[in-house]
């Protein structure tokens, strides 16, 4: 798995686009056709398997990171929401702070000490017709 410059997410209008949570994908600068959960593009790579975007909301109140796992196509395969519910207002929250690559998975490090680590890997399922591709993550405490 190694890092790109590959993608972007289309500019966005404050005002018009107000109540989406999703934004076109651009790659090389050109649309993809492909709209994404999340507001602002964290970090991207290349895997054996195809591509993995992050992107967050940018949203003190809803800070939730996304991560997707695109095929060589860029067709959305599967998707990972990482947060988890905050007791005192019913909103998950998890800010990728910093973004490592070990072996064929991120490790990802929240904001804050509360957030803890996620650690996201894709793995192949066996399916009716073949192997799936699926996103697992699993939630440590710093």
């Amino acid at each position: 798995m190694k890092r790109v410059d590959k993608f972007a997410l289309e500019p966005r209008d404050p005002v018009r686009d107000r109540e989406s949570t999703t934004t076109m994908l651009l790659v090389d600068g050109r649309p993809a056709g492909v709209a994404l959960e999340g507001l602002q593009l964290v970090d991207q790579f290349e895997t054996e398997n195809g591509y993995l975007l992050v992107t967050d909301y940018n949203d003190p109140w809803e800070e939730l990171t996304v991560v997707t796992l695109l095929d060589a196509g860029l067709k959305p395969v599967a998707k990972k929401q990482l947060g988890r519910f905050f007791y005192v207002f019913p909103s998950r929250t998890f800010a990728a702070k910093r973004i490592d690559v070990d072996g064929d998975a991120l490790v990802m490090q929240g904001s804050s000490p509360e957030e803890g680590r996620y650690r996201v890997e894709v793995r192949r399922s066996p399916a009716w017709l073949g192997a799936r591709l699926k996103l697992r993550a699993a939630w440590f405490a710093s």
